[in-house]
């Protein structure tokens, strides 16, 4: 085994893949990077969470390091490579492996890494690897992982500011959303349309409804990513609305976050949505409805299959987050 150094930074590990897991773990990694005296981290993570532009002005995290997920049969061994050459590199004093998989703590260890905290939950593939501690019981494996999050903060004595992500929004994406837009009457109105799984995208025709029964209300954006999407949402979406689907992510956030409400489907850009402190209203079908922030609420399909969900309930959704901003502005220009 490589000989131990004290010195280093503190690697984060997180090897969920989605946008929206990245939102979630986001308060757990501020708290870690609080908890040591340089106040930052570094994050490895999977290429499709797009951490390195999400999180470009995110203080906590002073670099993105991506490793890719690997299929195949030397999947475990090319994983284990991976990571220690990543460790080797680094020559963290701490790895912080926010899941219970054994191979990067395995690859820790024979980098000299000192310290290994993970979740454990039971699985001695990690737990063999990880330092002296506690870890998290195996009667959370079936927890979601905003549970296992919290439980592991409290496993270890971090502090939460809050578990809202709070994402930071690069300024100079906000001026340039602002400016290729100025010409688009406000309040602006954000869909999303699209989603990584076909049984988590509500149809078209009902975005095209909803934007018709909108279009009083402001400019209402259909907000998505690539050419597939650009193709699809153009032969659905009724000419008054703008189609965006050529944004990178952070852009993506930083249109979101001009917006004064985004409905959409259980995807990343409503974890995004939500994490940058608008309004956000979720269509869901088969997944699990998410309550990690005060700004998201949800729409729940009657049978589990999101086509079922009506335009009626989600303008009836939209009406009830929207009653008290009217409200309070009925009520200050009184």
């Amino acid at each position: 085994m490589a000989k131990r150094r004290s010195a280093g930074p503190v690697l984060v590990y997180m090897p969920d893949r989605g946008v929206g897991d990245l939102m979630w773990h986001l308060p757990t990694i501020r708290a870690i990077a609080a908890a040591s005296p340089e106040g930052k981290v570094i994050l490895a993570t999977r290429p499709t969470t797009r951490a390195a532009a999400v999180l470009a002005v995110e203080p906590a995290v002073e670099r993105v390091c991506y490793l890719e997920y690997r299929k195949g049969a030397l999947k475990q061994l090319r994983e284990t490579v991976d990571f220690y050459r990543l460790c080797r590199s680094l020559r963290p004093r701490s790895v912080w492996i926010l899941e219970k998989i054994g191979r990067p703590a395995q690859a820790a260890w024979l980098a000299g890494v000192p310290e290994r905290q993970g979740f454990g939950l039971g699985h001695s593939s990690q737990e063999r690897w990880l330092s002296k501690g506690s870890r998290l019981p195996k009667s959370m494996r079936t927890a979601h992982r905003i549970e296992k999050l919290a439980a592991f903060e409290a496993l270890h004595g971090l502090t939460l500011a809050s578990r809202e992500p709070a994402l930071s929004v690069d300024p100079n994406k906000i001026d340039a959303v602002r400016a290729r837009s100025a010409d688009k009457p406000q309040p602006w109105i954000v869909l999303g349309p699209g989603a990584m799984d076909a049984d988590r995208r509500w149809p078209l025709e009902n975005f095209a409804r909803l934007s018709d029964e909108l279009q009083q209300a402001g400019t209402i954006f259909w907000l998505g990513g690539g050419a597939d999407e650009e193709a699809r949402f153009a032969a659905a979406m009724p000419p008054t609305c703008m189609l965006s689907c050529d944004l990178p992510l952070d852009e993506a956030a930083a249109l979101i976050s001009q917006a004064a409400l985004f409905v959409g489907n259980d995807s990343g850009l409503m974890n995004v949505a939500a994490s940058v402190g608008v309004p956000t209203i979720g269509l869901y079908g088969p997944s699990q409805p998410l309550s990690y922030s005060k700004w998201l609420s949800a729409v729940i399909s009657p049978s589990g299959t999101i086509a079922d969900i009506t335009v009626d309930a989600v303008l009836g959704e939209i009406r009830r987050r929207t009653a008290p901003a009217r409200t309070a502005r009925s009520t200050g220009s009184s």
